[in-house]
């Protein structure tokens, strides 16, 4: 996961079509962001996606963005949503989420 940029994220938040009452941001004891997470719901297709999720180095490994996806999740699938796409494969697959589908990206040089 990338380390945590909060004014990058707070742009990605401010976008067309973000609903900040999906974020969820996680502060340590100290008050440092110690994970913070954005999650988008298309109501028409009935999908979560995750975007973005950082964690600082010194907080990794202790289940914060593990607990963050979960909290998101929860607000979406409460708004409708089926399933949740986003990400690194490996993150997902160690929380216990399975692959249903891939795509293909297409790329041409111009």
């Amino acid at each position: 996961m990338p380390d945590l940029n909060i004014d990058g994220m707070v742009k990605v938040w401010n976008a067309h079509h973000a609903n900040k009452s999906l974020m969820t941001i996680i502060t340590a004891p100290n008050g440092e962001y110690a994970c913070a997470l954005g999650m988008w719901y298309d109501e028409r297709n009935k999908y979560a996606y995750l975007e973005p999720l950082a964690t600082p180095p010194k907080y990794r490994r202790r289940g914060l963005a593990t607990i963050a996806l979960t909290e998101a999740m929860k607000k979406t699938k409460a708004l409708g949503a089926k399933f949740c796409t986003g990400g690194v494969t490996d993150f997902y697959t160690a929380i216990g989420f399975e692959t249903i589908c891939n795509r293909d990206l297409w790329k041409k040089e111009w």
